[in-house]
Formats: C-alpha cells, sequence, structure tokens
C-alpha cells in the first residue's frame, strides 16, 4: 500500500455517507481513470458503507475512449437533478472541471472530493472534504489500496476498470512506477487479459479525426528550444489526438488549440524523455497558469494536459503558452523557417 494513513483517513471520511444517497462525478468529459475508480467505488459503496441509492455523470459529454469504457462496464449515466443527498467528486483539479454541476458546491458540506491532482488543495470551498494525495499515479490506485484495506474482493469486471484507469493515467504504463506496476500485477491475477481489454477500449481512428490530425500538421508552427523541438497548432476538433499525433512527428512538446462553445480548448502533450529531464509539468506549469490567465481552468498531468480559456484568442494563447514553456526550460524560442 502506498500511504496506509491517507487510506485510512479516506475510509473514515466514507463513513460520513453510510446509509445515506451518494452521486457520483467525474471531471468534464471523463478519463478510463475517473470512470475506472468510479465503477469500482460505486460497487464498493454499496457493499461495504451500505449507500442506499448512487447516480452517476459525467459532465459534458464524454470522450471517445469515456465511451468505450463506458460500454465495456455497462455504466450508465444519470440525471442528477433533483439530489439532495452526498456527492463525491473524483479526479477533478478544480471546480471548474464539473463544468453544468458547478451547482453542487452550494452545499459544499455535502460534497467529498477525492484526487491525485496537488491543485486540487485550495481551489475547492473550505467547508468540502479534500481527500488528496500526489503520492499515487491514479485516482483507480487510490480506490485499489482502499480495496486492499477493506479486504473487498474484487470481481474481474471492477479488476478491468481499475487496469484500465492505471493504464492510460500512466500513459499505457510508460511512466508507471514500482507501486503502478504492482498493482498492475495483483490485477492481472484477477483474470484481467490486457491484449483482449485494450483491444475493446482502442478505439479505431475516423475519417474525421484523420482529417484534423493531417490539418493540425499541415498548420503546424515549429519552435526550438534549447534542444527541444516545440510545436504550436490549431485545429477545429480532436485537439487532444492532433497534440499526441505530433508528438509521433518528432515534436518534444506538442500544443493544438481550437476554438469551443466555451471559448478556447488547449490540448498539450509532451514526451517522457522531456517530463524527466526537465521536470517539466504541463498541468502544473502551463495548463493551470494558462486558464488561470484567459479566465479558464485547466489541468492534467506532466506529459498530458488540457487547458479551456474563456478569454482570449487562440493565437493570444498560443503565444502566451510558448513564452511559459520558454521560462520553464530556461531558454528562448526561436521559430524554425519551413
Amino acid at each position: 500500500m502506498r500511504d496506509r494513513e491517507f487510506i485510512e483517513l479516506l475510509d473514515r471520511g466514507l463513513y460520513l455517507v453510510r446509509g445515506e444517497a451518494v452521486a457520483i462525478l467525474t471531471h468534464a468529459g471523463g478519463d478510463p481513470d475517473s470512470i475506472g475508480a468510479s465503477y469500482t467505488l460505486i460497487n464498493i459503496l454499496k457493499e461495504i458503507y451500505k449507500v442506499k441509492k448512487i447516480l452517476f455523470t459525467i459532465p459534458s459529454r464524454p470522450s471517445t475512449h469515456s465511451k468505450a469504457l463506458l460500454n465495456h462496464l455497462n455504466l450508465a449515466i444519470d440525471d442528477l437533478e433533483g439530489h439532495e443527498g452526498y456527492f463525491i467528486v473524483l479526479d477533478a483539479g478544480s471546480p471548474e472541471q464539473l463544468e453544468e454541476y458547478r451547482w453542487i458546491f452550494s452545499k459544499p458540506e455535502k460534497v467529498i472530493v477525492i484526487d491525485h491532482h496537488t491543485t486540487s488543495i485550495g481551489s475547492y470551498p473550505k467547508d468540502v472534504k479534500l481527500y488528496v494525495s500526489d503520492k499515487y499515479q491514479s485516482v483507480c490506485e487510490i480506490i485499489y489500496d482502499l480495496v486492499e484495506l477493506l479486504n473487498y474482493e474484487l470481481n474481474t469486471l471492477e479488476a478491468e476498470a481499475l487496469f484500465a484507469g492505471i493504464y492510460y493515467d500512466t500513459v499505457r504504463l510508460s511512466i508507471a512506477d514500482k507501486n503502478s506496476l504492482r498493482v498492475v500485477c495483483r490485477l492481472a491475477e484477477k483474470d484481467v487479459n490486457p491484449v483482449e481489454l485494450l483491444s475493446r477500449l482502442e478505439t479505431r481512428v475516423e475519417l474525421p479525426e484523420r482529417i484534423a490530425r493531417l490539418k493540425a500538421a499541415s498548420r503546424m508552427r515549429i519552435y526550438k528550444i534549447g534542444e527541444l523541438m516545440i510545436v504550436l497548432t490549431r485545429v477545429g476538433s480532436y485537439q487532444s489526438s492532433c497534440a499526441r499525433s505530433l508528438l509521433s512527428l518528432g515534436a518534444h512538446i506538442a500544443v493544438a488549440a481550437g476554438e469551443s462553445d466555451d471559448g478556447v480548448e488547449v490540448s498539450m502533450r509532451a514526451v517522457n524523455e522531456v517530463v524527466e529531464r526537465y521536470g517539466i509539468d504541463l498541468g502544473r506549469d502551463v495548463a493551470e497558469k494558462l486558464s488561470g490567465e484567459f479566465g479558464g481552468h485547466g489541468g492534467g498531468h506532466a506529459a498530458a494536459a488540457r487547458a479551456y480559456c474563456r478569454e482570449g484568442e487562440i493565437d493570444s494563447i498560443l503565444s502566451r503558452c510558448l513564452e511559459i514553456l520558454s521560462e520553464k526550460l530556461g531558454s528562448r524560442a526561436e521559430l524554425m523557417e519551413a
């Protein structure tokens, strides 16, 4: 167990909802980590904490990966209108990441937050009960340690849910530390077949996404910061996919921005060697700062992050993003000629 004291504290906190009605929420769009943790926690709350009613929802619209895992787990999204019990928020670094469900903080004493991003600390109303530890690489691992503490027996589907969350939140295990790998091995003992599971979750790249990737590549501006190649681009959709694809073309850090209903969405990706060598954290160092300056919200992980900016134009946001990266990396950005 990575942090027994923290897990024991979480266990005591969850007894607050014993016999009550509970609604579980992820961050906007969800992801395998927040969904896998939600699915398993729902079952634990029913079995161990005797919660009488549980609802589950994902703010905004589920992402492509989210839909695949929801279907695999047969996990339905509920309407929270009229819910008067407790709320448990998983994997959301700030209230803004709940988007249309920010109204739950009208009664902050009824809200519990479980997260592995330290951005959660200080961003929520003071009466919200926070259980946050950045010692963990995923919320699914937090839930797994709770499983161990409670001696709860995981079934195969729960083990698959936790495996998927850890797998994707550690960038397909490429940045997984020994504790995360230990958990993955123990989950495999629950008859998890990684090849079969991931083949169901890895979605096919459809034509619109391919077109977006190609447009992103054709519009990219290439900068050099020290020895690193930084790529900025603008594209109307699939920003996350486009940023990932630009890494495979040779970028060390890729940023893709596009207009959304609420402003500008910015997705960022970095190769692991940059994160390890330079100590940069795109979620903490770039996304949070960018969204704060442009009236939005953001966060994520060291190698993958996202910011939503309600103010400013795409070009000014991308320019500021480049400035932040230059400051963090300690060198001036030079535009590479075509």
